[in-house]
């Protein structure tokens, strides 16, 4: 059944950042304003198929619920992942000694289950000694330079839990998921969804090793740095990334950042939060392994 979704000045509706309304509409695009009093302009399209996803997502999880009330054994596959329950306080610390939340039974698998495939075959790993778990395709992965390879993720310290999509660029690096992830941020219609994308999910781009100074979020429709109390607008994501000095290992990361209160408060359903965001960012996958499609 199609669902014909027609955005009116005036009305309100809702994406993943709550409840906004429609100030304007110009063309391809709309300027809204949530609850918060933030504004952002935003193609039309993007803000429909939000909504048609989120209504997907809730078909799905409407009807996984009713199979699992339905069903009186579980196969192989129906038990992978099936031993997430949630994060526990003891979980949010540096290292890995105790826990079991990365495995494929566990948080690993919950989230693999939930990522849409399309031309991929995903799976999880768990990082050696440290607190993450990484999702990728089976086949790239098999490639050289596994650790420069785009990448789903999530990782905890003491005090939240990260997840989003995560890319590097070696000093040396010439032919990694990194240039073809660069080309694809030169276009103007592929980076204005990438504005709306992490202003509709309170998502940021980072480095956790200090190669960009803060972290860049979308603020009104544009790029903000913040390091501090400091901002400063940057025009262009492409351009800013070439600019790094190209002798520094970047890890860039694109991702949400959550207290691990409310990590742990989310239970199982956690693993629904994680997939939403990656699922959201499999374009920037697409982008950066056209060889693995």
């Amino acid at each position: 059944m199609t669902i014909h979704i027609e955005f009116k000045v005036g009305e309100k509706y809702e994406n993943m950042k709550g409840m906004y309304e429609v100030l304007s509409i110009d063309g391809d695009s709309m300027i809204i304003r949530w609850d918060s009093g933030e504004e952002t302009s935003t193609p039309i399209e993007l803000q429909r198929k939000i909504i048609l996803r989120l209504e997907s997502e809730k078909r799905q999880r409407e009807n996984a619920a009713q199979a699992k009330k339905k069903s009186k054994s579980k196969s192989a596959s129906s038990r992978y992942g099936s031993g997430f329950s949630g994060m526990e306080l003891s979980d949010f610390k540096k290292d890995v000694k105790g826990t079991t939340w990365r495995n494929r039974n566990c948080l690993g698998g919950a989230v693999t289950n939930r990522l849409t495939p399309g031309p991929y075959a995903f799976n999880s790993w768990a990082i050696y000694r440290s607190p993450e778990i990484q999702w990728a395709d089976t086949a790239h992965r098999k490639r050289d330079s596994r650790w420069l390879q785009a990448k789903f993720f999530a990782e905890i310290d003491e005090a939240s839990l990260c997840f989003g999509f995560y890319i590097e660029r070696a000093d040396n690096d010439q032919k990694s998921d990194w240039t073809p992830f660069m080309s694809w941020l030169e276009n103007d219609g592929n980076e204005e969804w990438l504005i709306s994308t992490l202003s509709e999910h309170d998502l940021r781009i980072y480095d956790p090793n200090g190669a960009i100074p803060g972290a860049i979020t979308s603020f009104n429709g544009k790029w903000r740095l913040s390091d501090g109390g400091n901002h400063q607008e940057i025009p262009a994501l492409n351009r800013f990334l070439h600019e790094l000095p190209g002798n520094k290992r970047v890890d860039l990361h694109i991702g949400k950042k959550v207290d691990k209160d409310e990590a742990i408060a989310r239970g199982e359903t956690l693993a629904d939060d994680i997939s939403m965001v990656l699922n959201t960012l499999m374009p920037l996958y697409e982008a950066a392994t056209p060889a693995a499609e």
